[in-house]
């Protein structure tokens, strides 16, 4: 597993935290959303809009007031400190994953909330995650998984353990991908063709992407999620997701994903032949 077990005091102290994150992103995104607000191309050419910006300045700044010695990693506004030299914790922010579905007026985009820790290795340390958070404001749900498990939450109150269904055949499986492999960011991925034999024979492909997709994984609406081009705040959140909810994940030629920003997740059965079938 790439997500490292979050100690019972630390759930206790963050996972009530990460609820008061994901409040003031939903906050800040829902009424903007299908508002007209005005979209600025980045100089990736990825688009931007207040809500991205807005939600995760709110949520660095609920960060800053609460625990201001952590470090903070976020897409629109990029590292911070934390306060105090060698911090244990840093938290990456996805403010709107899936900004393109939101300016499209489409309800599949979501926040992406990782905590991660400091370990030390061989190389010298580097932060691995700890828990993460998939949220979609417009449907009010979102899942926190950790090593020991993945739990979704809706807007009524309500809680349920999430897990991924069980899929051993390509088959019977229920694939998603962001986009067509064949046009825009996923083209220059190694191998990206080689989708084109998973897709002739998955049960049903669809492009249900961006963090959606992991978010129908580990609730048990999907068996495979295929990104071969990501950043690392796209992936932080997401390992602790699928691994906490009992699924599998890997970089797109099967390494660490948070050190090659990519992703195959699948629930679990699937993954060597996934692989396979990608990169012989």
């Amino acid at each position: 597993m790439y997500t490292v077990p979050a100690s019972a005091a630390e759930q206790r102290e963050f996972i009530p935290f990460l609820h008061e994150l994901i409040g003031v992103a939903f906050d800040t995104i829902r009424p903007l959303f299908i508002s007209g607000t005005a979209v600025i191309d980045k100089a990736d050419a990825s688009p931007v809009t207040q809500a991205d910006r807005g939600a995760e300045q709110a949520m660095r700044a609920l960060i800053a007031r609460r625990y201001p010695d952590h470090a903070i990693l976020g897409e629109e506004f990029g590292e911070q400190a934390g306060a105090a030299t060698g911090t244990r914790y840093r938290w990456v922010l996805d403010p709107v994953d899936g900004t393109r579905a939101f300016i499209t007026h489409c309800f599949l985009f979501g926040t992406l909330i990782a905590l991660e820790r400091w370990c030390e290795d061989a190389q010298g340390g580097r932060f691995r995650p700890l828990l993460g958070v998939i949220a979609h404001p417009a449907a009010g749900q979102a899942v926190i998984g950790h090593a020991g498990g993945c739990t979704r939450f809706a807007a009524d109150g309500s809680q349920h353990a999430a897990r991924v269904r069980r899929c051993a055949r390509i088959e019977d499986a229920t694939l998603l991908v962001t986009s067509l492999w064949s046009v825009g960011e996923q083209r220059q991925a190694p191998n990206v063709d080689r989708i084109d034999l998973l897709a002739r024979r998955a049960k049903l492909v669809r492009t249900w992407g961006d963090c959606f997709g992991y978010f129908a994984l580990a609730t048990g609406g999907a068996d495979l999620m295929l990104d071969p081009t990501l950043a690392y705040w796209d992936v932080a959140a997401i390992v602790p997701v699928i691994e906490g909810a009992g699924g599998c994940v890997s970089s797109w030629t099967g390494g660490d994903p948070l050190a090659q920003p990519s992703l195959i997740a699948s629930a679990g059965l699937l993954h060597p032949e996934v692989l396979s079938t990608l990169h012989g």
